[in-house]
């Protein structure tokens, strides 16, 4: 069994509403958000502010070095890596991009002396930069990320989903709605992955919005796959119905999985858990399936956050994934899970990156997301990844009333998504308030101060 700071909790702890491992603070004096120092929201309107904590009663996490050691001497349903890997094989490790907070420079020198130990080379080891479809990394943030893995002797593949000569075709996997003609998903995967004979993934597991948890698999599909194939998996993301957020079992993480397992298969992994505070919280090593649902159940205790009801008016504050428009939208959905239905969804971020490489988003998201999902079907979009973003944003539509806060995203691209923009925090939910019967008035915000990795969950009182 892999070492975990939360194995000291009771099974029962850590499922359900994970009772022990989440806070509801009730307000009762102005709360100033860290993104906005001015903004202060009366205490008579705030009716919780909802944020990780520690879990209660539970020890204190040893230091990162001693768990990720742990993680790697106690793999979860698999052998040591040092078992597991044998002389002369081609090694690909796919590491997540600096997007992501995983501690990768922390664990690679446990996975490159486990690798070591077995016998396998430095100079059959690639490190794949796992970059979905972002940018490719600078030097210092490859510097940042890998550590002193960057200067082990193995090969570093930073390349993008765009590249058209970095990826190999390996076959097709049969769509996730054959009712609905979606085609299939073309496997197109980096060669280094394709070619290796052992496949090892670092990442890190929090809350996701479509795939219902990070980490695990997901560091291949879309990690490092070819914008083609990225295009034609979220694509089915505008046909899934309901909020996936923290479901193990959401139909895009079943679908990823499936292809996975077809056409690259992940022979072992190492997720971390990262705290509220960044820190290192939990570590999960071995199995790719089992292994990641172990770290989703301590991802749900780190992040679960039980709330007594929803509210009308909620505050989803995207932090800590709030580098620009695509990232925010994780935010939004947390939120839409503590949100009345036609209450007021208050979507709050930096976004000092704007609306970086996904020009369609806003105006896909301000579409009927009927007619998107038709023009989909038909074919007529200029991209269907953002359309299927676009669809979920609409659907968000249609049961709340969205208003923006950024400082990165101008008013324009507020309005063009069906979201009414303000200045501040304190503008927007005064307005929304005011919105409400006066008898409604008292304790209907609720703040969701991280809601970039937060999973609200509705817990009924003792």
């Amino acid at each position: 069994m892999a070492l975990i700071w939360l194995m000291k909790a009771t099974a029962t702890a850590m499922t359900a509403t994970t009772a022990t491992t989440v806070m509801v603070t009730t307000v009762t004096t102005s709360a100033n958000l860290a993104y906005d120092s001015s903004a202060s929201i009366p205490a008579h309107w705030l009716g919780a502010v909802l944020a990780p904590q520690a879990a209660a009663g539970m020890a204190p996490p040893l230091p990162p070095a001693a768990l990720i050691a742990s993680a790697l001497r106690s793999p979860i349903a698999a052998p040591r890596l040092s078992e597991l890997a044998q002389a002369g094989q081609r090694v690909a490790i796919l590491v997540d991009d600096c997007t992501r907070k995983t501690p990768a420079a922390q664990i690679l020198p446990g996975v490159l002396a486990e690798l070591a130990l077995a016998g396998v080379q430095p100079a059959h080891i690639t490190l794949v930069v796992a970059l979905g479809t972002h940018r490719p990394l600078t030097v210092v943030e490859l510097r940042a990320k890998l550590g002193p893995a960057l200067d082990a002797g193995c090969m570093i593949v930073n390349t993008p989903a765009t590249d058209p000569h970095a990826f190999a075709p390996a076959g097709f996997t049969a769509s996730l709605r054959p009712d609905l003609h979606l085609p299939p998903i073309p496997a197109q995967i980096s060669r280094p992955v394709l070619e290796a004979d052992l496949r090892i993934g670092i990442g890190m597991i929090t809350p996701h919005l479509d795939a219902g948890y990070s980490g695990g698999a997901k560091i291949v599909l879309p990690g490092v796959c070819s914008i083609e194939t990225v295009d034609a998996f979220h694509l089915h993301s505008a046909f899934v119905e309901g909020n996936q957020v923290g479901n193990p079992d959401a139909p895009l993480r079943l679908l990823l999985e499936c292809f996975v397992a077809e056409h690259a298969p992940l022979h072992w992994i190492v997720n971390a858990v990262l705290g509220a505070d960044g820190s290192l919280a939990g570590c999960v090593a071995g199995d790719a399936l089992l292994a990641h649902r172990a770290g989703a159940e301590i991802a749900r205790a780190v992040y679960g956050l039980c709330a007594p009801q929803r509210f009308p008016v909620v505050v989803a504050v995207c932090a800590p994934y709030d580098q620009d428009l695509w990232q925010s939208i994780k935010g939004a959905w947390a939120g839409d899970l503590l949100a009345e239905e036609g209450g007021d969804l208050i979507v709050v971020t930096r976004a000092p990156e704007g609306n970086s490489l996904y020009q369609h988003v806003p105006r896909y998201a301000g579409m009927d997301p009927d007619a998107l999902r038709a023009a989909i079907l038909q074919g007529t979009v200029e991209d269907a990844m953002q359309a299927a973003t676009g669809v979920m944003w609409g659907t968000l539509r249609r049961r709340l009333r969205l208003s923006l806060v950024s400082n990165g995203l101008g008013a324009d691209t507020a309005r063009l998504m069906g979201a009414d923009p303000y200045p501040s925090v304190g503008a927007a939910v005064a307005a929304a308030v005011q919105r409400l019967p006066a008898a409604r008035r008292q304790g209907a915000v609720a703040v969701i101060p991280q809601a970039g990795v937060a999973l609200p969950l509705l817990c009924k009182g003792d």
